[in-house]
């Protein structure tokens, strides 16, 4: 008994210090198709409207906090901060053309929405961001324009990493189970280096997945975003909510 227990442990030794073969090359037909599929899936994403709980990460400090989202590409948004005993702390509104924002202790309204930055509305974070980045950050959207050719790809587990070449760092990881992109790794607006991260995938549909939580890492920063089960996407918004006159 004692020598067959020594021959199965011996066994098992050599199998796992055996060389294990190598991967299969990726066919380039299928990279591309992955890649396009993915590209499509973001694509499709359109309006979000759900509760959320928001954590921001600054050399500051932590903040929590719960809020209720209404975003509809390309910058329409409506979103109420809320204190843990569901006080409104903030409202901001988004017409797609110029911003409201209303707290306990001042309003301002911003005539054009390219001057809101996404630093007012989640403080500490970088400045940079303007209200279509963060819509298209609450819906999903890829934050830049991503190719679909000049890469080298491989294998990460069961997702491809694709690596662009070009100005610019562009690094973009693909889960061709889902059809979607579960990471981005590029060069943000300032020049600096930003980070996505899609996680928490919720299925829509037959081969469509939403993810139910976002992240946004830039400089030290970061800011999460994790849906709630009330989560809709592609619903219709009535634009009429997004009239910044009608702001409460």
């Amino acid at each position: 008994m004692r020598h067959s227990r020594v021959f199965f442990l011996t066994a098992l030794l050599f199998l796992s210090c055996a060389a294990k073969p190598p991967a299969e090359p990726l066919a380039e037909a299928d990279l591309a198709a992955a890649l396009a599929r993915a590209k499509k899936t973001h694509a499709g994403f359109v309006s979000v409207r759900s509760r959320a709980g928001v954590s921001i990460e600054s050399p500051r400090g932590r903040m929590f906090f719960d809020q209720v989202t209404l975003a509809r590409n390309p910058g329409f948004l409506r979103v109420a901060l809320l204190a843990p005993f569901g006080e409104t702390l903030a409202t901001v509104v988004s017409d797609g053309k110029s911003v409201r924002m209303k707290t306990a202790m001042e309003e301002i309204v911003f005539d054009d929405a390219e001057n809101f930055r996404l630093s007012y509305l989640y403080p500490g974070l970088p400045s940079g961001l303007e209200m279509r980045d963060l819509v298209a950050f609450l819906t999903a959207r890829l934050p830049v324009e991503v190719p679909g050719k000049d890469y080298a790809a491989r294998r990460d587990g069961g997702e491809i990493l694709f690596s662009f070449s070009g100005n610019g760092r562009l690094d973009v990881t693909v889960d061709p189970r889902r059809n979607v992109v579960s990471r981005v790794d590029y060069e943000s607006s300032d020049g600096g280096a930003a980070t996505i991260v899609y996680s928490g995938f919720r299925k829509l549909a037959p081969g469509v997945y939403f993810p139910g939580r976002l992240r946004f890492e830039a400089s030290g920063y970061g800011l999460d975003i994790a849906y709630g089960d009330d989560l809709r996407v592609n619903s219709e918004l009535d634009v009429s909510v997004f009239r910044t006159e009608e702001a409460e």
